[in-house]
């Protein structure tokens, strides 16, 4: 294929031809899947699944508070165990709560810093580190992560960043993917709501959780003041 990384479909089709590729195999390889949180995970795994062995990781410190970080690993833990038995598929889960305090001190100084910016990157970058490191020191054939699912997640960027992993950890294979194509979030979303999956409003940061919660003040405020006017 044609290296165009300009295309809009570009990662979508590295990801379809390498389906086609590991398909032929007698054996299903196999894949550690990062995973941020259950309903980013519903699509991803639906389609991985059929192509792989997949063992899911959550290797997240940067969730926060800790009541909201169990909330979403319980959500993962739950959607997995259901879905699974659906599937009748093994679906082993790894989970990493080892690195808060590294998490904390790599990324105390934010008090200027916004969702979006330049420091989300070097979070997914963090993250995605250590979740291919373990997929690479435990011997997995591949390596790929949800958040390409996301609306609110750049696909091009989260591709590079593990495009530079798979350098250091060369004998784990790194599975391109834009999972926003063919619809993904949408689906991802149905599968979410055929679950009951809770679904979280914030991407997972205390900066987020702020910039969330200050946008429903201003929602809330602008709301009363439209009765008042209508009154």
């Amino acid at each position: 294929m044609v290296d165009d990384r300009n295309r809009k479909d570009y990662y979508q089709r590295k990801f379809l031809s390498l389906c086609e590729e590991v398909d032929k195999r007698k054996e299903k390889p196999t894949l550690f899947l990062h995973a941020c949180c259950g309903p980013c995970l519903t699509y991803p795994l639906s389609v991985l699944i059929e192509h792989f062995q997949v063992t899911v990781g959550f290797f997240n410190p940067n969730i926060q508070p800790v009541e909201e970080y169990r909330k979403r690993l319980e959500t993962l833990e739950s959607f997995i165990t259901r879905y699974s038995k659906d599937k009748g598929v093994e679906i082993p889960l790894v989970v990493n709560e080892e690195d808060f305090l590294a998490y904390e001190k790599a990324f105390q100084d934010r008090d200027k810093d916004h969702e979006g910016g330049a420091t989300c990157l070097k979070c997914h970058a963090y993250r995605l580190s250590l979740a291919y490191r373990y997929a690479y020191l435990h011997h997995y054939d591949y390596f790929t992560t949800v958040m390409t699912v996301s609306c609110k997640k750049p696909s091009r960027e989260l591709n590079e960043i593990a495009e530079k992993l798979e350098a250091i950890y060369p004998t784990t294979k790194y599975v391109y993917s834009d999972f926003k194509k063919d619809n993904g979030q949408l689906k991802g979303i149905q599968i979410a709501k055929a679950y009951s999956l809770y679904r979280q409003n914030y991407c997972g940061c205390l900066v987020s959780l702020k910039e969330r919660e200050e946008e429903i003040r201003r929602r809330k405020a602008q709301s009363e003041n439209d009765l008042r006017m209508l009154g």
